[in-house]
């Protein structure tokens, strides 16, 4: 027995009022220790193999805890609607926290330094480790970490084979803009129009920093292997924060209510509620009511990409390889700079060799082509089309970007076919829109003195408008969405400071995505308010609310308008505390 056991075993036995005592703290004690040597082992054997396996880039993380609290004390009052008369006021206590061991810095890890002309090299992007705790997990401390992406290839003179990963038959040049409000569980992918398929294979290209920065490859693969996987799935538990995405492939189990049709007696009929009760057409004898039905379902990530905080029965599905389909296909890629900033292409052919290689959401032949441009400095332009074709269908999907930004103002315009979410694809009904556009202008200026939009060191203000959908039948009204912002922070010393905030929106709204308590031809939403810091980490704010907005969104951003008696208004006054 080691000293810090015997001591903390002589102390429960002086002090412990009974053998139970003693018993229980005894298991406590042995857990805490088996812990802490579990923790220092895993600790122990990252560092080495960090130290000795990989290259001086794969630096291990200093010892250090990160915390992060705050605390917010919120009264408030929500003058209601139209629609739900009546004031909702009260307190509010919120709190977050987190813990964070880090044992792994975020970086890129590379076997070798590429220091020889000829050389094998094993590359993991983004790779970190971390040990976390959050207040929503319980208190729990998990691993938390992760590893982006493996690539290993053989380097000859510039010349490459790739071993791993399997190559990237895609083509997504032309992207749309971010939309004007988003927050974490915002997913360019919802919105981007993205040919692609996937399979086993090699590239077999050439890299020159020296030479424009030239890379160019030609890849080759196969839908399935001489030794195909079968399907798999592996079941856990697992905590989701709210903000956590859930893969295309991964499941959550959750509860549903469902509504049957059930017959019942005409007494227990009559003292039904009429909206508890069967269609017309079912009321005469048998008679029929609806019944509420609980049942647990497996959804993924199509169904739910951020599920609401909590633990779920969860499960990864993997589909097995096709053990009767043998296909190839070949892709081609380019990338360089022959004027450096003021030029520089991207190309990118991939196709397979007959309709029966890809799946009915993939593409049999896809391509994309981008070219962007630093002028002047601060300038940027870019130009992009990607295009898909499937053999089945014979269905041709493409879309187009041209954007320009010159540090604080931004301008693009953007068109997609009807196979596109920007046309109106449907994915879950396999349903097709029609050709669409949408345009943006923006101007935006940071407040802080050292980003390139700066123009008043502590302001941060900007105009947005976007048109949506442009071209989309049939239509109510013109498709406008805008938005207006500012906020000015001004120092009164070295700890406090005082900031006004105001933001506007305005939206047509020709598509609402939510039931609208009126047919308002417009809708409007805003907020004031002001944040005032007497000393550091402290914050002390006063917001008035009129109106609420969806963020992530495009078109139909205003949920509940200031017209029309949707919303009365929200007042909150709030006091936040952070560590």
């Amino acid at each position: 027995m080691t000293n810090k056991k015997k001591s903390a075993s002589i102390f429960l036995i002086k002090y412990g009022r009974s053998k139970a005592c003693y018993a229980l703290a005894k298991k406590v004690l042995k857990e805490v220790f088996f812990v802490m040597k579990k923790y220092l082992l895993v600790s122990l054997t990252i560092l080495f193999a960090a130290a000795f396996v990989w290259a001086a880039d794969a630096a291990t993380a200093e010892p250090s805890v990160d915390i992060e609290a705050d605390a917010t004390l919120s009264w408030g009052i929500d003058l209601g609607s139209k629609a739900e008369p009546g004031l909702k006021h009260g307190f509010k206590n919120e709190a977050s926290w987190s813990v964070k061991f880090p044992l792994l810095k975020k970086a890129d890890k590379t076997s070798t330094k590429n220091d020889v002309p000829v050389y094998g090299e094993v590359s993991l992007t983004d790779v970190e480790l971390n040990i976390l705790s959050q207040k929503k997990s319980g208190g729990n401390f998990v691993l938390d970490g992760k590893v982006d992406g493996l690539a290993a290839k053989l380097v000859i003179y510039g010349a490459y084979v790739s071993v791993f990963n399997k190559p990237d038959f895609e083509a997504n040049y032309a992207k749309i803009w971010v939309p004007a409000d988003k927050n974490k569980k915002y997913r360019p992918e919802d919105y981007e129009f993205y040919p692609s398929f996937s399979g086993y294979g090699t590239k077999i290209g050439y890299a020159n920093k020296d030479l424009m920065d030239l890379d160019v490859g030609l890849k080759f693969g196969s839908n399935s292997n001489y030794d195909p996987d079968g399907s798999s799935k592996i079941y856990s538990e697992k905590y989701f924060d709210g903000n956590t995405e859930l893969g295309d492939d991964e499941y959550i189990q959750v509860t549903e209510k469902r509504r049957i049709i059930q017959e019942v007696s005409k007494e227990k009929y009559d003292a039904t509620p009429s909206t508890d009760q069967a269609p017309a057409g079912l009321t005469a004898a048998p008679y029929y009511i609806y019944k509420i039905e609980e049942i647990s379902v497996w959804k993924s990530g199509k169904d739910i990409r951020f599920p609401k905080a909590g633990k779920y029965p969860f499960k990864t599905e993997k589909d097995g390889d096709d053990e009767n389909k043998f296909k190839y296909a070949i892709g081609f890629d380019l990338s360089i700079k022959p004027l450096d900033k003021m030029l520089a292409l991207a190309l990118a052919v991939n196709t397979t060799f007959g309709g029966s290689y890809a799946d009915k959401d993939d593409a049999n032949l896809n391509f994309g082509a981008e070219v962007t441009s630093e002028p002047v400095d601060g300038l940027n332009l870019e130009a992009a089309v990607d295009g898909k074709y499937d053999f089945n269908t014979t269905k041709f999907d493409w879309d187009t970007v041209f954007t320009a930004q010159y540090k604080w103002i931004g301008a693009g315009v953007y068109a997609a076919s009807a196979g596109t979410s920007v046309g109106g694809y449907i994915s879950k009904t396999n349903t097709r829109g029609s050709t669409d556009m949408a345009v943006f202008a923006q101007f935006a200026t940071k407040g802080d003195k050292n980003d390139a939009t700066n123009l008043v060191e502590g302001l941060d203000a900007g105009a947005y408008v976007g048109m949506y959908r442009l071209l989309a039948t049939p239509r109510s009204r013109f498709p406008v969405f805008a938005k207006v912002w500012g906020s000015y922070k001004v120092s009164i010393n070295d700890s406090m400071w005082i900031k006004p905030f105001a933001h506007v929106w305005f939206d047509t709204n020709p598509f609402p995505e939510t039931k609208k308590t009126s047919a308002q031809p417009y809708a409007v939403a805003y907020d004031i308010g002001v944040t005032y810091s007497p000393v550091e980490k402290v914050e002390v704010e006063a917001k008035w609310s009129h109106g609420e907005i969806a963020k992530n969104k495009y078109a139909s951003v205003i949920k509940k308008s200031v017209t029309g008696g949707e919303h009365y208004g929200k007042f909150v006054l709030s006091l936040t505390v952070a560590y």
